[in-house]
């Protein structure tokens, strides 16, 4: 009897790891993100992270895509102050930035 208890844990990570199980996890802005690199109209996130993280001295300790304008938001950590850098998500390029 014990034996198919020990597969539990194994049969939930499975269940757990699911595609079906991780489409329900994602956000709007994901989906919308997601079909826009597919389609060449915004550029990937990785890409736009590490444009972004070559630009600040500091710690990425955030970001979000806004499917609206189309662009990335990253915020950084740099001491004891915090960076907001919004970046276009079709060309990669920076629009602005608040905080030293």
């Amino acid at each position: 009897m014990r034996k198919p208890l020990a597969a539990l844990p194994l049969a939930l990570l499975v269940v757990a790891a699911s595609p079906a199980f991780a489409d329900r996890n994602r956000t709007p802005e994901q989906d919308a993100l997601r079909a826009g690199v597919r389609s060449g109209e915004y550029l990937p996130y990785q890409e736009m992270r590490a444009r972004a993280q070559g630009r600040v001295d500091g710690r990425m300790i955030g970001s979000e895509f806004d499917p609206g304008t189309g662009r990335y938001r990253f915020k950084f950590q740099r001491g004891g102050s915090v960076i907001w850098m919004d970046m276009d998500g079709r060309t990669g390029r920076e629009l602005g930035r608040v905080g030293q």
